[in-house]
């Protein structure tokens, strides 16, 4: 028997598979492009790097309201697309007139049946009629020439709710999660002249079961996408903190980097080196910090490396480079200063093989007799949900939207915001450490319409874990995010206790929140401050054992102290 590649055995597809969360997807990691030598990197311009090549614009567009009824060969290299319209990337394809674009406030859209999506819903549904839809986007592209002999990646933003794509014929693999970023290595199927992408798109997936927010439900490659290249050795990750002393003057910046090799080169006489600059491009460190490659790559292969960086018992080792910083300014909403790091690795004859940037912040956060310190000062934070909509372009938000929207927050003193109810685009944390917002990252989970259900439930432990740890391993390196939130109304459970953990192992530098996280007498131990969504008066102001006539009082003088800021 012969199945399309978008199903299994037995007839059950990937998007309604809670074992199925990927296939081939790289691992999640820092937002950053490659660059040919540290003056590239420092300028920071992605455009300009000659290992970046953007895939926005107008694609080849087909659009059906049913996965029975998409074209099944379309990603086929001789399949005729002349009849199709095009779409531009990125964008909902509700905007474009594709569709119907759903607005639910607390419930799911479909057929309640988890992890299906497709049972008949009631006629009144919009999905009784447009079931799944599915979007078929097709591009042609040409690799430049100095491309020869990389590894070649590919890089969606966001694409709701899961994907296919397929690289001149030939399946590269499978994501879903509608708000984070899914990157595909398509070296070994991509060639030198011209080169045919094919993605296929569905509306829902059982991780729309996830994805149950109070907005407008809109569906396509709504962020960008690109390629970018690495050499056969290449800085795959990094992680950076910045620790402050006691006095919180000094700082100590650590540096923890990954590397990845594809031809088998255990770099032995390699090294990566780090250099930090101030606003100006003045280079801050007097002796570069400097580290050989080989403990790095093989710290999980080679025995000697793993016994130092992983003792048996107590914690692991955190950073491969470190040195301190005298008296270095402080980032903070009101003085958001940020230093930018220069990461460069050298092959065994000091050749500059690339080298990777990040535009960083000094600063500190803790929790103090219940109150938020940063760089050891309490601050209040007045802020905002906000989610990612644009009346005209719906979740596909322009760099100008953004900063219409940071402006606007700023002069109204506003200085935090929450990503309601998901990581947004990566453009946004940039932005926000540029102008000084405090940010509470929220992952894309909310399960409103059924209540915490799924939280309790073991088989979908591994799709809540999945959309938190793609959010933290994106996004660990902003200074303006002081906070990672689990989620928003989706009950309590397990699948919240574990994401927990592996968020304070991961990164002990922020509190966790969880709006959900609500119990008597206390809240659970997994987050670290207290939420409370629409509370009561008596929550606020009045201790429980306060007699109920004073509630009005309390209402009275709620409201004097709003109307007075």
């Amino acid at each position: 028997m012969i199945f399309h590649p978008a199903f299994t055995q037995y007839n059950k597809p990937d998007w309604e598979n809670l074992s199925v969360l990927e296939i081939n997807r790289e691992p999640a990691r820092a937002n950053f492009i490659p660059f040919a030598n540290e003056v590239q990197a420092l300028n920071g311009k992605k455009e300009q790097s000659p290992w970046f090549f953007s895939l926005n614009g107008n694609w080849k567009f087909n659009w059906v309201s049913h996965p029975d009824k998409r074209p099944t060969d379309f990603y086929q290299t001789n399949y005729d697309d002349n009849n199709w319209s095009t779409i531009p990337v990125p964008s909902n394809w509700e905007m474009q007139g594709y569709g119907t674009p759903i607005y639910v406030s607390a419930g799911y859209p479909f057929k309640i049946n988890p992890p299906r999506v497709t049972d008949e819903p009631k006629e009144d549904y919009t999905t009784f009629n447009e079931r799944n839809s599915v979007g078929s986007y097709r591009r042609n592209f040409t690799l430049p020439q100095n491309w020869q002999k990389r590894r070649i990646f590919i890089h969606f933003g966001g694409v709701q709710s899961a994907f296919y794509i397929w690289a001149n014929g030939k399946k590269v693999g499978y994501s879903q999660g509608s708000m984070e970023v899914s990157e595909f290595d398509i070296t070994d199927y991509v060639h030198q002249g011209e080169n045919l992408l094919a993605v296929e798109v569905y509306r829902w997936c059982d991780g729309s079961y996830l994805e149950d927010q109070d907005m407008w439900r809109t569906s396509g490659i709504h962020r960008d996408v690109f390629l970018y290249s690495t050499s056969d050795v290449r800085i795959s990750d990094f992680t950076i903190r910045t620790i402050l002393d006691k006095n919180y003057k000094n700082a100590s910046l650590q540096i923890k980097p990954k590397l990845k090799s594809y031809n088998g080169n255990k770099l032995e006489g390699w090294n990566i080196q780090a250099q930090l600059y101030d606003k100006n491009g003045t280079a801050m460190l007097i002796e570069i910090l400097k580290q050989d490659a080989f403990p790095i790559l093989n710290a999980d292969y080679d025995a000697s490396v793993m016994n130092d960086r992983n003792p048996q018992r107590g914690l692991a080792k955190f950073a491969w480079m470190e040195t301190k910083i005298a008296n270095p300014l402080k980032w903070t909403s009101e003085t958001p200063y940020l230093y930018t790091l220069v990461l460069t690795l050298s092959d065994n004859k000091n050749r500059i093989v690339e080298a990777v940037s990040f535009r960083l912040g000094f600063r500190s956060i803790e929790i103090k007799d219940g109150q938020v310190l940063i760089n050891g000062k309490p601050i209040r934070l007045r802020g905002v949900n906000r989610h990612e909509h644009d009346p005209a372009m719906g979740r596909s938000i322009s760099e100008d939207r953004m900063i219409q929207d940071i402006i606007l927050m700023k002069q109204a003193n506003i200085n935090a915001v929450r990503t309601s109810h998901y990581p947004n685009n990566t453009r946004w944390y940039e932005l926000c450490n540029e102008y000084g917002l405090y940010v509470m990252n929220e992952a894309d989970i909310e399960e409103h319409g059924l209540r915490g259900q799924l939280a309790n439930d073991p088989a979908w432990y591994a799709a809540f874990l999945d959309r938190a740890v793609r959010m933290a391993e994106r996004d660990k390196n902003h200074p303006s995010i002081i906070c990672w939130s689990m989620g928003n109304e989706s009950g309590y459970g397990p699948n919240f206790a574990a994401i927990s953990a592996w968020l304070k192992d991961f990164d002990p530098t922020r509190f966790i929140h969880y709006e959900g996280a609500q119990s008597t007498p206390t809240d659970p131990l997994t987050v670290d401050v207290i939420s409370r969504f629409y509370p009561r008066v008596q929550d606020e102001y009045l201790n429980p054992n306060i007699a109920e006539e004073n509630k009005e009082r309390a209402e009275n003088a709620r409201w004097e102290r709003l109307l007075s800021i």
